[in-house]
């Protein structure tokens, strides 16, 4: 299985080969809140810069080439302050936090997971 993280998405150079202004992603960075991984939840939402937002993902990223290089103590103290909680911080039993348990694929899984809770606009809605 290949790493869901990565330093930099085969987009980029699919945009450069292109002639693309930006690269072809459909969500870019600024527009994620939230990075919910086995290992933990990033609430981008709380960083205050640009680097906390990177150290906030990488502080999920787990064992990945993008989490080896995340700095230790950054990340630490964005767990102080509440913007990177692990499965213990909230309660959850690690041995059950998975990604099976915990990753949505799709618009439709994050509705269900909610119970209905999550309405996403309309324009994220295909079904």
């Amino acid at each position: 299985m290949q790493p869901a993280f990565v330093e930099r998405l085969d987009a980029w150079e699919l945009g450069e080969q292109a002639g693309m202004a930006i690269p072809p992603v459909m969500i870019y960075g600024d527009d994620v809140t939230h990075i919910l991984t086995e290992e933990g939840i990033a609430n981008l939402l709380l960083c205050r810069s640009d680097e906390e937002r990177e150290q906030a993902v990488r502080g999920v990223a787990g064992y990945t080439p993008v989490g080896m290089a995340r700095d230790r103590r950054m990340v630490e103290n964005l767990r102080d302050r509440g913007v990177i909680r692990r499965a213990d911080d909230i309660g959850v039993d690690k041995r059950l936090a998975t990604r099976d348990l915990l990753a949505a694929r799709t618009m439709k899984d994050l509705v269900r997971a909610s119970g209905g809770l999550y309405n996403p606009p309309k324009r994220f809605r295909n079904w």
